[in-house]
């Protein structure tokens, strides 16, 4: 019993936050990712910062081929990326995981829960609300590449689109057959520019226009023109400010 003990003492402990433990799925790591990262922290004490396929499926359930695709998602989405040093000595290069990233997704979920406990009468749906990039992988049905994960965050971070808002632009495009995201970001630009600030500002300003397609299509038809095969709104389509 104490040669057990010994070597469960001596092979030591992963350190793991609790606000990750807590807040990963908020932040839209599955429970397979949330494996892979734990993984990921215990052989980064083990003395190896960059283990190997090989040594993560040797631990894990899942497959090669199903680790780096979970890789792929944690590095392209922002939750770790993969850096790099040279030994100044031996001008070896060697790589390592680096979990910043994720640490900083942590800490922005727990600065919006606070100011969205600060604004009256907000509903907030805790765990039930989906990742923006989860939600958009699912409609294109494959990974965002990383310039697609980089124009999501831009929409959030810089142009302050709100992730209600950014979700109704997403549904517009669903419901027009135009899922790209240019189309996309068309969408959110003429909304802003209309000052449309909410997914029911953005409800009401589509239903104007189709209606106004709709009629323009009838009088169309009523004059012996062929009828439009979308009556949707073509965001692209419409001309800016100069």
């Amino acid at each position: 019993m104490s040669d057990v003990l010994l070597c469960m003492l001596e092979a030591g402990t992963t350190p793991l936050p609790n606000l990750l433990l807590q807040h990963y799925r908020q932040i839209g790591l599955s429970d397979e990712e949330m494996m892979v990262i734990v993984h990921l922290l215990a052989f980064k004490t083990e003395g190896k910062p960059f283990p190997t396929i090989h040594e993560l499926e040797e631990r894990m359930s899942a497959d090669a081929s199903t680790i780096v695709k979970r890789l792929q998602r944690l590095v392209q989405q922002g939750y770790i990326s993969i850096e790099e040093t040279i030994d100044p000595s031996t001008r070896v290069r060697s790589e390592w995981y680096c979990f910043t990233p994720l640490y900083k997704k942590i800490v922005a979920c727990l600065q919006r829960e606070t100011v969205d406990e600060d604004i009256p009468g907000i509903v907030r749906t805790g765990e039930n609300v989906k990742n923006l990039y989860a939600v958009f992988e699912e409609e294109f049905g494959r990974p965002l590449s990383p310039i697609e994960c980089e124009n999501l965050a831009m929409w959030v971070d810089q142009d302050g689109y709100s992730e209600a808002l950014i979700m109704a632009a997403l549904r517009e495009a669903v419901i027009s057959g135009k899922l790209f995201f240019r189309y996309i970001d068309r969408i959110l630009f003429e909304w802003h520019r209309n000052n449309i600030r909410t997914p029911q500002q953005a409800r009401e300003y589509s239903l104007k226009f189709r209606k106004h397609q709709q009629r323009g299509e009838r009088s169309g038809q009523a004059l012996g023109g062929m009828p439009q095969e979308f009556p949707f709104y073509n965001w692209l389509e419409e001309e800016t400010d100069s």
